[in-house]
């Protein structure tokens, strides 16, 4: 009836859409009901098999060999599908392949699985959108170091740099105390050459409410050098990510012992590690770059590098519109590329754990 209405309004001269308007009603509700029905599909119609053409950008058979022969090859085994994107970029044979389909073809090859992501509630961390350069936020912790000695620890403290990650400074101790802090701050200052410098433009202080980053004599330390202290909230560890992310890539390392003979032999292993992760470990969250190359202003004429090797690759795979396509079995029934000559960005460090592991007492 409706509709009747509808049609003799616009009979009369009035459009369809003031019609609807008078009705209290929505014109796209007229077109639906307008509309023919469609029949219901059949539960036991099968759909057309599709053809679809094989996309302009896909891999060819050489490049998918080059990724299938990385992902096989045990010197690349610890590599992350973007360490693995970074290593065709540098090899012998620049190629740019998205690290989203090196992700594909390990999974297609059973090499790795989806990652999980914590969620966290929507808390707000510490005010650092201020920060847009290095030098001007550090963050800094303690964590803990196991030794061959039930209830006996090392104290690892690791100072970074917010804007870049970089790693400052860090210091091993097995004593937690306060003076140890500030010997922490001091290298760093000293390393960054800062100490010419005035000390307002000295970075800022940001860190968790230990009892090491809240005591007196912390305080009066970074009062006297006119350094402001940012502080986490309580029980709020996202409020300073960054380096609980660095503890976490430490302790997750494949390199990492777990256990430490001794101090000598922890600040052994973290003179190798500490190298390896400023300049040759590349992060996410830096646009696959290191903390070096962040640091040092870098980043820019890297990435542009990069965005010209990604816009050549796809140029030349349009450029090739015969390509066939190819089968994971077909790649790994042929003989597959020398990988050797691609760079490496795992780092398998010595592993210093002692002998014989000591377990707590009950």
């Amino acid at each position: 009836m409706i509709l009747d209405l509808v049609a003799e309004a616009k009979a009369d001269g009035l459009p369809i859409k003031r019609a609807c308007k008078v009705l209290d009603l929505s014109p796209r509700t007229v077109q639906r009901w307008k509309a023919p029905v469609q029949p219901l599909p059949s539960l036991a119609a099968t759909p057309p098999a599709v053809t679809r053409p094989r996309p302009y950008n896909a891999l060819m058979a050489s490049e998918a060999a080059a990724v299938v022969a990385l992902i096989r090859s045990p010197r690349h085994a610890d590599a992350s599908c973007r360490d693995l994107a970074l290593a065709l970029q540098a090899g012998p044979t620049p190629t740019y392949v998205s690290h989203v389909t090196i992700w594909q073809y390990e999974r297609a090859l059973n090499c790795n699985g989806p990652r999980g992501r914590q969620v966290f509630q929507g808390r707000t961390a510490p005010d650092t959108d201020w920060v847009n350069g290095p030098n001007q936020l550090w963050d800094w912790d303690i964590t803990y170091l196991h030794t061959g000695e039930p209830y006996v620890f090392l104290y690892l403290y690791s100072l970074l740099d917010h804007w870049s990650r970089k790693n400052i400074a860090w210091h091993i101790s097995p004593r937690l105390i306060s003076d140890e802090v500030q010997t922490l701050w001091d290298h760093g200052l000293i390393d960054e050459g800062l100490l010419d410098q005035p000390a307002r433009v000295w970075p800022k202080s940001l860190s968790d409410r230990g009892s090491q980053m809240r005591s007196h004599s912390t305080t009066i330390y970074f009062r006297k050098l006119g350094i402001p202290q940012l502080f986490s909230r309580p029980r709020t560890p996202n409020d300073n990510p960054y380096i609980e992310s660095h503890f976490a890539t430490i302790k997750t390392h494949p390199a990492f012992p777990g256990y430490f003979a001794g101090q000598t032999e922890a600040e052994d292993y973290f003179d190798q590690f500490y190298p390896w992760y400023n300049d040759v470990h590349p992060h996410t969250r830096l646009n696959m770059l290191t903390p070096h190359q962040v640091h040092s202003g870098q980043g820019p004429r890297l990435l542009a590098e990069r965005a010209a090797l990604k816009a050549a690759t796809l140029a030349a795979r349009r450029a090739n519109p015969g390509a066939r396509t190819f089968t994971m079995e077909e790649l790994i029934a042929n003989h597959l590329p020398d990988v050797s000559d691609y760079p490496c960005y795992s780092w398998m460090g010595p592993k210093t754990a002692p002998a014989k592991k000591a377990t707590p007492l009950d």
